[in-house]
């Protein structure tokens, strides 16, 4: 009995000493796989489902909101990050599928792309990663404050993404056709003459004698319009202001060009570019990322185009950020991706690749920004939208804010269509208090 107690003894001990020795093994791995998530460049996690030795890192972005090379460069700045980007449709798809992330938790990407609606995104920061708690506030001072506020809480305290690019909005026209009618046509001349909203219709109204070419749609001025405004459809508390003054003045800027006889009929894009490669339009307000739809929808006007600073003052429409997801295990190695691919030097490159305008302003005067395009007859168009980018003022965002455009876009319509524009304005407001009310 005494044997056997003191063999089970024995096996006793060299049990526990197994299971010592399996204790430090894990705890070991454990730490391995904490340093390599706590430093990107040269940490080491296998086994978290990407290749041996890396982490991995999945990315939701759009054609076109980043350059795919500066992925790949990404990819060679990080080479113990598995980066797993997904390229989604845009749109409101793109948006849907990020919300119901959101909302319904589960797997979802480390790193997003957020669109201008990134405001709208603060309503979920909880479910994003404070990039100020990563070391943002050290890069601020790189970015346009207005674009770098969009993501931001009003107190400042959180940050949910990062600024890739902005869209600053410039006037698009014909030097041709406008030098016929006589009117300022250099970007200097027409930058320090057509300053208002009624200076560019008195423009309009010359050009259209000389020419019969008209600007954009009723809505096309509404949007531009609004986009120059610090306020849009709603306050800062939710409360409704899209039946106020500055709404209603952008609606009556339309509608009075519509009266005026110089906007082109609401239709479709095919036939809207058909007009402007045939030259029914000589001018419109658009972002600068119409550049690149301006040249394939006019290919027939090639050297007759320049850009100039809009009238009505500066605005925006659109550009991007990058956020990382609460849920990621890899905080800091996403904030050190997002980085990278929105550094000045990539947003340079970005730029180059297909035109979207940085949100750094000190790339602006760099050479490499210089950007002569013989469509517009290689005038630099980067000068412009430097300019047009600065001191943009930001709206408050809301989520209901698509609801409530689409409703006076839809009334404009009815003015194209002779419906009197009063009529079409009460018809809207009681079609936007219903859909509140629900």
């Amino acid at each position: 009995m005494k044997l056997k107690s003191k063999g089970f003894s024995a096996i006793l001990l060299a049990v526990c000493i197994l299971l010592v020795l399996s204790a430090c093994s894990s705890n070991k791995q454990t730490d391995t796989g904490s340093a390599g998530s706590s430093n990107a460049n040269q940490g080491s996690n296998a086994g978290q489902g990407g290749t041996a030795g890396k982490i991995t890192l999945k990315l939701w972005y759009w054609n076109g909101a980043i350059s795919d090379s500066t992925i790949e460069a990404a990819k060679t700045k990080f080479p113990n990050i598995d980066l797993q980007a997904e390229k989604l449709p845009s749109g409101d798809d793109y948006l849907t599928k990020l919300k119901a992330t959101l909302v319904g938790g589960g797997d979802g990407p480390d790193i997003v792309a957020m669109d201008s609606w990134v405001t709208s995104m603060l309503t979920y920061k909880d479910n994003f990663v404070n990039l100020y708690d990563q070391g943002a506030r050290d890069i601020q001072s790189q970015y346009l404050d207005w674009k770098w506020k969009m993501a931001a809480t009003p107190d400042d305290q959180y940050l949910i993404g990062l600024p890739i690019d902005v869209a600053p909005v410039v006037l698009y026209y014909r030097t041709d056709l406008f030098q016929k009618a006589g009117v300022p046509s250099t970007p200097a001349d027409i930058a320090n003459q057509v300053k208002t909203w009624d200076d560019y219709l008195n423009v309009l109204k010359k050009v259209k004698d000389a020419t019969g070419s008209t600007t954009g749609n009723l809505a096309d001025i509404f949007n531009t319009a609004m986009g120059q405004s610090s306020q849009a459809y709603f306050d800062e508390k939710g409360s409704y202001i899209g039946d106020q003054a500055v709404v209603k003045g952008a609606y009556d800027l339309a509608v009075k060009a519509y009266q005026a006889g110089v906007t082109f009929p609401y239709t479709n894009d095919t036939e809207k570019n058909a007009a402007i490669n045939n030259g029914k339009i000589s001018s419109f307000t658009g972002a600068s990322w119409a550049v690149g739809d301006l040249i394939s929808a006019a290919p027939g006007t090639k050297g007759k185009w320049n850009i100039a600073y809009p009238p009505g003052g500066v605005g925006n429409q659109g550009g991007s950020f990058f956020g990382a997801l609460k849920s990621t295990k890899h905080p800091k190695e996403a904030y050190e991706v997002i980085k990278f691919l929105v550094s000045p030097e990539n947003l340079v490159t970005a730029y180059k690749e297909f035109g979207n305008y940085p949100s750094t302003p000190e790339v602006y005067t760099k050479p490499e920004m210089v950007n002569k395009n013989e469509f517009f007859g290689n005038q630099d168009l980067s000068e412009v939208f430097a300019a047009a980018a600065k001191d943009v003022k930001v709206a408050h965002v809301d989520p209901r804010d698509d609801m409530v455009r689409t409703a006076i876009t839809d009334a404009l319509v009815a003015v194209d269509k002779k419906q009197d524009p009063e009529k079409a304005w009460k018809d809207a407001q009681t079609k936007i208090q219903r859909q509140l009310s629900h």
